[in-house]
């Protein structure tokens, strides 16, 4: 019987195993791909907007020239947060299934391919998955082609084609600007019509407006996706008057949900039209007693409102209402 299982391996859910392991808890890490695997997947050549300061956990030092990591150097700093204060993470793993038992304690099916389901108990169960696998869809005929995706890494595949982005905050816009550098032909599709007050990083908006005001970049603002198909893309304006665009490849940056079906089975429950998971906010604990959420779910479909300067602290949060808490059957 653990004291504590922890569901994710990125900065939130080490930065709970921390915390843990300070206060002598017998706990694991379950990871269903590489440590940090969500970061693992942000574009290959992103820097982070936050300091090297506001992303160390702990007080482990994140040891750089520069004032703001890149991925990779982010990446190899959570390594080494692992290796060097011994946190027990098993990566390459799924928890496929949390039941809480009538004693009060979990269940936890956990998965691996090619192997038989493995049953661990654990007095409480922290979720910090995070929402990456979850993107927020469209909802429109034929997003699910291949060439649609939610997600980027790098803009070579992309070279000489001719690509509609959708979205236009932060990552859509880094997005097109990547993409028509590299040598993309580039449109950008926004609901909105301007950049105006939305929190567009302060040098990215002059270059994607002037790159529209060029011609070097083809700007829809105020428009919607209607339909994907394989050759073009049916766009329509805020009148409701629907035009085509010739498409090789669409990339949606239109944000992401929690796992709802996930955190739903565990009975956890939501707030109408936000999906944010029922939690106390001094000690994230849901509404199932025992069960706790870290990082970015805890803002439900607020997306820009919890990231990892703030949720870096969210173990010593858990931590205190586990401490507090009367112990399971």
């Amino acid at each position: 019987m653990l004291d504590a299982l922890i569901i994710g391996g990125g900065p939130a859910g080490l930065a709970v195993a921390n915390s843990f392991q300070k206060a002598g808890l017998d706990y694991v890490v379950i990871e269903k791909s590489s440590i940090a695997g969500h970061i693992a997947q942000y574009p290959t050549f992103m820097q982070f907007f936050s300091t090297r300061e506001l992303l160390e956990i702990d007080g482990f030092p994140l040891t750089i020239t520069d004032e703001k990591p890149s991925r990779r150097q982010y990446l190899a700093y959570l390594a080494r947060f692992v290796h060097d204060r011994q946190l027990r993470v098993r990566t390459h793993t799924e928890a496929a299934a949390v039941e809480r038992q009538p004693a009060g304690h979990f269940r936890v099916t956990l998965r691996q391919p090619g192997r038989a389901p493995e049953f661990v108990e654990a007095r409480a169960v922290v979720v910090a998955c995070g929402a990456f696998d979850c993107p927020r869809k469209l909802e429109v005929p034929g997003e699910d082609l291949p060439k649609v995706t939610h997600h980027f890494t790098e803009p070579h595949p992309y070279v000489g084609q001719k690509v509609l982005v959708v979205g236009g905050r932060n990552s859509a816009v880094e997005t097109a600007l990547l993409l028509w550098r590299a040598g993309a032909h580039v449109s950008l599709s926004y609901r909105r019509d301007s950049f105006e007050g939305y929190g567009l990083k302060y040098w990215l908006k002059p270059d994607i407006e002037n790159r529209i005001a060029n011609g070097e970049i083809t700007g829809h603002l105020g428009t919607t996706v209607k339909r994907i198909g394989w050759e073009s893309v049916t766009l329509a304006d805020q009148a409701g008057l629907t035009f085509d665009i010739a498409n090789d490849f669409v990339i949606c940056h239109t944000g992401y949900n929690p796992p709802v079906a996930f955190l739903s089975a565990m009975g956890i429950e939501f707030e109408p039209g936000t999906n944010i998971p029922r939690h106390d906010a001094e000690t994230l604990e849901t509404n199932v007693p025992g069960l706790y959420i870290a990082g970015t779910i805890t803002a439900g479909n607020v997306s820009g409102h919890v990231f990892i300067e703030n949720s870096r602290h969210h173990g010593e949060m858990i931590l205190r209402g586990l401490q507090r808490a009367p112990s399971p059957a």
